[in-house]
């Protein structure tokens, strides 16, 4: 899908290294005590990251990428791995890059979990993430989108028989995320709440409350191996010492969130807006995070978002009643 994701461009590089399989969608890595991650491959077009968890009886899948075909050959990686069946899948957030599969799943066996604004927003939102002009394919995905069944309020614990997996809404991306914890393999998938070495997709985001929630997650998970949502750029000398992200990583995606609304606060109080406003921030976030991946896609949509958000402008889904 050509979506307002154009990180769906980007692609953000993922290395192959140390990979127990390679597809032409994504690479799967396995991180112990039956987690994996399933990393986008430059240029697929997949979507965003997903993974599995397997437990004694069954198996639970965070996100399904947005690419149909991307969401059969995972199902089918899946099946490589286990053949237990596949009880739930749980969409971190309602953007439909990490979504779109939750109708093949279903077909499976599997109930879609989420928050209960993933279930309002999943075929009334989506279009508003979608690069003008949209295609028919991409409208028809967003129409034919299964909502989770299983909704919650503020996060649940589901058991695979004795393995536990934990559900925490925590805001900040949208108004709809959800951090999915595995406490016995140290390992929790952040979904869009952390974008590795790029500039995040803001369109939705309360920028103030994602700072919190990364220090949050930083501070209570302090060992763990994350998962992001999307990305997991390594330097190119380091390929071959492939790793998930750890706490540090988000303390920086941390960082970026406050120096760029802090530019942007500042020159709000000198009285800038617009073009003039994106003139004074974009040289300065360019001098410390140019190298990041998406800062040429990202960085001056990144400031007119947070001019908006800051000036209570921005144009948010209203959540479910």
């Amino acid at each position: 899908m050509r979506t307002f994701l154009a990180c769906l461009l980007l692609c953000l590089a993922s290395s192959s290294a140390g990979a127990d399989q390679v597809t032409t969608y994504f690479s799967l890595h396995d991180l112990g005590h039956g987690a994996w991650a399933a990393i986008e491959m430059p240029g697929s077009h997949a979507g965003g990251n997903a993974g599995f968890v397997v437990g004694d009886d069954g198996v639970l899948v965070v996100d399904d990428f947005g690419l149909e075909a991307a969401s059969e050959v995972f199902l089918a990686t899946i099946r490589k791995v286990t053949d237990k069946p596949i009880r739930y899948v749980v969409n971190t957030h309602y953007h439909i890059d990490h979504a779109t599969g939750n109708g093949l799943f279903a077909q499976q066996g599997a109930t879609i979990v989420g928050q209960r604004n993933v279930r309002a927003w999943i075929r009334s939102e989506n279009h508003r993430i979608i690069l003008p002009p949209a295609t028919t394919d991409e409208m028809r995905a967003i129409a034919d989108a299964v909502p989770p069944s299983l909704v919650y309020e503020d996060g649940m614990e589901i058991y695979l028989g004795t393995k536990r997996v934990i559900l925490r809404v925590m805001p900040g991306h949208t108004g709809s995320d959800t951090v999915v914890i595995v406490p016995d393999a140290k390992v929790v998938y952040t979904g869009d709440l952390y974008w590795d070495h790029s500039l995040p997709n803001l369109v939705d985001a309360d920028t103030r409350q994602q700072m919190v929630t990364l220090e949050t997650l930083a501070h209570d998970y302090p060992d763990a191996a994350f998962v992001p949502g999307h990305g997991k750029f390594v330097p190119e000398p380091e390929l071959g010492q492939w790793d998930m992200a750890h706490a540090a990583d988000l303390l920086s995606l941390r960082a970026y969130l406050g120096d760029l609304r802090a530019g942007v606060a500042g020159a709000l109080k000198e009285g800038k807006s617009g073009q003039a406003l994106q003139d004074e921030v974009l040289p300065k976030l360019k001098q410390q995070y140019g190298g990041l991946f998406g800062f040429d896609f990202f960085a001056a949509k990144n400031i007119a978002q947070t001019e908006a958000e800051l000036t209570g402008k921005k144009d948010l889904p209203k959540p479910a009643p």
